[in-house]
């Protein structure tokens, strides 16, 4: 195995063992990936790639834990971050390079600090540097996926540059995942409709209509804290994952600062519109059995929000979360 180092992405010729199974047949076992990375939105979108790229993901948080899961099971594939609590990435990584066992298992190397790559004495197949954007990501998928999957695996939505409905699907469902293993962990889901598409559309046309959309999602970055994930789900909806929600007005202020912010757009913009940004809010926990769930009961908070929103938020505050699900017949479905 070629063992390239290429932080700038070159033309490496490594082959990344998705290749190797789609070569084998769909009979064989699908491919490992461990993910050893402490930022659970970085692990949770590189989970995600690694999905859509046919491998079987595990994510771990701690280096030691990390160390200890080594020891025991061999990776197709090994993404690691340098900066970990507990042991480095950088001494994980001269430990596989050292056991005979791990030694040929590619590494992609994800770190904020550019530096310390200078300073590694084993070099890893690939290099990230965070912010992990567009550009990066697709590298990775075209050495992971083979051509005709690539584009299908970007988490991203083509038009507003936010991430797409597979992606925040897979992010929600890490976010439960996580909520039924800490038990007091919360998390609030909101639904954002602009609902003027159509109007837009056809009173100005379709490319203004599409400048509208990626206008709105550059102002929703500028509300939302930098741990919120945003996606756009299709046409003007948006969802937004608050995640370690611990009362509910955190929620309910992010909604509101939203609001104000689409709504002074769109109103200054479209004139001839009554413009409405409608925003629907959830409050999750353990006692969601599903992502689906979670969808439906967000479906539901924004349907309640166009029709009476001062009662979605007297709902919110008054009840727990436990009884947030019964609003508008929004309990899931066991």
């Amino acid at each position: 195995m070629e063992n390239s180092y290429s932080p700038s992405f070159g033309s490496s010729t490594q082959v990344f063992p998705f290749i190797e199974y789609q070569r084998r047949g769909s009979g064989v076992e699908k491919p490992s990936a461990l993910i050893v990375e402490d930022d659970r939105d970085i692990g949770a979108l590189f989970r995600h790639v690694l999905d859509l790229a046919g491998y079987r993901t595990e994510i771990v948080l701690h280096g030691q834990v990390a160390v200890e899961h080594l020891a025991k099971s061999t990776p197709d594939i090994v993404l690691l971050d340098l900066n970990l609590p507990g042991v480095s990435g950088g001494e994980i990584l001269v430990r596989m390079r050292s056991d005979e066992r791990l030694k040929n298992v590619p590494v992609v190397v994800i770190t904020a600090h550019a530096h310390l790559i200078e300073t590694l004495t084993v070099k890893p197949q690939l290099v990230l540097i965070k912010p992990v954007n567009i550009e990066q990501m697709t590298n990775l998928i075209s050495r992971i996926c083979p051509a005709e999957k690539s584009m299908e695996s970007l988490p991203w939505d083509v038009l507003t540059g936010m991430y797409n409905r597979s992606f925040f699907i897979a992010r929600l469902k890490y976010a439960l995942e996580r909520t039924k293993q800490l038990h007091q962990n919360q998390f609030a889901v909101l639904y954002l409709d602009l609902g003027q598409s159509v109007k837009v559309d056809y009173l100005f046309g379709g490319d203004h209509n599409k400048r509208v959309l990626k206008d709105s999602a550059a102002l929703l970055k500028t509300a939302l804290r930098p741990t919120d994930t945003i996606a756009r789900l299709g046409g003007d909806l948006f969802a937004i994952l608050i995640e370690d929600v611990n009362n509910h007005e955190t929620p309910i202020q992010i909604a509101s600062r939203i609001q104000t912010k689409i709504r002074k757009y769109l109103a200054k913009l479209e004139n001839e519109l009554q413009v409405r940004a409608n925003v629907g809010i959830i409050l999750c926990g353990a006692e969601y059995a599903s992502v689906d769930d979670i969808l439906h009961a967000a479906e539901r908070a924004l349907d309640l929000a166009k029709s009476d929103r001062k009662q979605m938020l007297q709902i919110l505050r008054s009840k727990s979360f436990e009884t947030v699900k019964d609003m508008g017949s929004m309990s899931p479905i066991r």
